[in-house]
């Protein structure tokens, strides 16, 4: 599926100021099942140097840096990307018992994994709703996985804008929140039973009709499988729909834009997607 992505952010300062440097990720991320046709930046006002990097997580990350002070800052990114529909469930769990929870990881993949697992918002209740799911799917690793993506679905879902994620436990027990809040929940579920879980930032595409906006979703690493995408706000599975821009254990590291600006201003923020199939 061909996908054209436009992303505009636009800020607006009641006053001008001076724009610290800005650190996005913006940059849809290429693998074996997507592949980046074209990607076009525009910024005004224009960076002073703006430069390109690989993040610690391998992301790619592009940082503006600014001299002159300003009313605005609008960032607006095209991007053209070609996705692959992709059976999720196309694996073998290895070792075999890992299709039973809690899932083991070799000694060499636990080091590697280990921010992925580290339980930051576990509560006692966040650990007792995760292990009364997965007794009621017998602890079979791939149907409790899909059980959180339904829990969490029956959830009221809301739109913010800004901010950073809510608490696993400030979710669960008001049962809302924004894409992000469910992406957060659904990775304490899984790292108390030892699943180890990043965040991904990107878009998904469902059909012409259906609103978009920046979206977040959960991977999982399962032995033998890598690295699975769970959706809990579509309450699907990763495959074919969904453009990555950025993937971490800690979700505040790869906020869209992050920065800040030095004076005595108001700021209003403005984002807009668009996201279009198209062939040539």
């Amino acid at each position: 599926m061909k996908l054209r992505i436009t992303h505009e952010l636009d800020y607006q300062y009641s006053d001008e100021v001076f724009l610290e440097p800005h650190y996005l990720y913006l940059h849809p991320k290429k693998s074996s099942m997507i592949a980046l046709e074209s990607y076009d930046i525009q910024i005004s006002p224009t960076p002073d140097f703006f430069a390109k990097n690989l993040d610690s997580s391998d992301n790619i990350q592009q940082v503006a840096f600014f001299k002159e002070k300003t009313k605005h800052l609008n960032i607006k990114v095209v991007s053209e990307v070609l996705t692959t529909e992709f059976n999720p469930f196309s694996f073998v769990y290895h070792p075999y018992e890992n299709h039973q929870l809690p899932v083991k990881y070799s000694p060499e993949l636990e080091i590697v994994l280990q921010p992925c697992l580290i339980k930051s918002g576990v509560t006692t209740l966040i650990d007792q709703t995760a292990r009364q799911i997965a007794a009621s799917v017998n602890w079979k690793t791939g149907t409790y996985l899909t059980a959180l993506n339904e829990y969490i679905n029956q959830f009221t879902y809301e739109i913010r804008e800004e901010g950073a994620a809510f608490d696993p436990e400030k979710t669960l027990l008001e049962r809302r929140g924004s894409c992000r809040d469910y992406s957060v929940l659904y990775m304490a579920f899984c790292r108390v039973l030892g699943i180890a879980s990043r965040f991904v930032s990107g878009f998904y595409y469902g059909d012409a009709q259906q609103e978009t906006n920046l979206h977040a979703w959960v991977e999982v690493y399962l032995p033998g499988g890598g690295w699975r995408g769970f959706d809990p706000t579509q309450n699907c599975l990763v495959a074919g729909n969904h453009v990555p821009l950025g993937a971490s254990a800690m979700p505040n590291l790869i906020a869209p834009i992050v920065g800040s600006f030095r004076g005595q201003a108001s700021s209003f923020f403005s984002p807009k997607v668009t996201i279009t199939q198209y062939e040539e």
